[in-house]
């Protein structure tokens, strides 16, 4: 196991989501395409070509500790600074782009953050994340874009190890952002993250939740807090000691983007899991066509009276098809869910198990008709 395993980011989760193989194969399909556009169009990289850009690249690979098999092709671009990683999902290979803005702009350890960065992407596999696009519904859509975000913050980690300084990946960021070069900045960070404190002092900015890359801003802050982490200083033997644990760390920074973009994303899904739940409660507790005194008194104290007075009210006027259509419109929206939050609903509905007055089979097969029905 490489370290990248050990420093990875947890909100950047492969496993949140249900990957499909005909995804795979289109992307290979694309891959491939791209490939040819760039051997006609981009130089590929070479230390007789480009003797200082292939020396960064060995180092990232050397502090990475990870075998070299990637082409790197430089593109002409002097209005961009842009770098990309095109891989084959599954493969041992992939490409990295290189635009020459970049080149211009950075050092050569600053162009290590990047290259490692990059090499990331491929490592971690983040190509196999569904593209924000494809979402069936709005809060997929916002899911999907958190887990990108997640992975752009595993890859900053990365590109700072193979830079092998904090800086390094600091002024690349600010470069990037800026596009100015060392003789217009002032590298005070402690200024730049005054930034960030003043836009959460106006509520974050919503349009960010629309980003597939966190600012620039929350960015740094990660990096900073990564680089404070005791996991950090043990493993290269620093002689420091960390502030934080980099589990607090994670949660640090995933609240603090959180609050960049308003907060909507963990609004919304709660209220999903929420009506998927009390849906679901119902559901379980009318198997046996009855709604018993202590059922309904576990469903108030669960749900609150508001909910047990509404859900009462339409029994008497609803059939119970009616019902079963509200609880599936629930679990059709609930399936869109990270597998985290799914798996919130699936314990949940355990414990409410748990206080059906009389269990049966119907009762069991009813709540495992759900459970699979919200995992479709």
């Amino acid at each position: 196991m490489n370290y990248l395993d050990e420093f990875r980011y947890s909100f950047d989760n492969l496993d949140e989501i249900n990957i499909k193989k005909d995804v795979v194969v289109i992307k290979k399909k694309y891959a491939n395409e791209r490939i040819k556009t760039l051997l006609s169009n981009s130089v590929k990289v070479s230390k007789e070509i480009f003797p200082n850009i292939q020396l960064s690249i060995d180092k990232v690979f050397d502090n990475l500790k990870l075998k070299n098999n990637f082409s790197f092709f430089i593109t002409a671009n002097h209005h961009e600074t842009q770098a990309m990683c095109s891989m084959m999902p599954e493969s041992n290979n992939a490409e990295i782009i290189i635009t020459s803005k970049m080149i211009e702009l950075l050092n050569k350890e600053e162009l290590q953050s990047i290259i490692g960065h990059e090499v990331s992407h491929f490592y971690y596999q983040h190509s196999l994340y569904p593209s924000p696009i494809s979402a069936k519904t709005r809060i997929e859509q916002l899911n999907y874009l958190h887990l990108s975000r997640a992975a752009e913050i595993s890859a900053d980690r990365a590109g700072f190890l193979a830079s092998g300084n904090l800086e390094n990946s600091l002024r690349a960021m600010l470069k990037i952002t800026s596009g100015l070069t060392d003789e217009h900045i002032n590298f005070n960070y402690s200024i730049y993250l005054d930034q960030l404190r003043e836009l959460k002092e106006l509520k974050g900015d919503k349009t960010q939740m629309f980003s597939t890359h966190p600012t620039f801003l929350n960015r740094m802050q990660a990096l900073i807090w990564f680089s404070m982490s005791n996991e950090y200083h043990q493993f290269f033997e620093t002689d420091k000691k960390g502030i934080y644990e980099l589990k607090e760390v994670d949660k640090k920074i995933n609240d603090s983007i959180k609050n960049v973009t308003g907060g909507e994303i963990e609004k919304a899904n709660e209220e999903i899991i929420e009506k998927a739940l009390l849906w679901g409660a119902l559901w379980i507790f009318l198997s046996d066509k009855k709604f018993s005194k202590k059922e309904q008194e576990i469903f108030s104290k669960r749900f609150g009276d508001k909910n047990i007075i509404s859900v009462k009210s339409l029994l008497k006027i609803s059939k119970i098809s009616n019902i079963e259509k509200k609880v599936i419109e629930a679990y059709e929206t609930a399936s869109t869910l990270l597998k985290s939050d799914k798996n919130k609903i699936i314990n949940q509905l355990h414990e409410i198990y748990t206080g059906v007055d009389e269990k049966n089979d119907k009762t069991k097969k009813e709540l495992e008709k759900i459970i699979k029905f919200l995992n479709d």
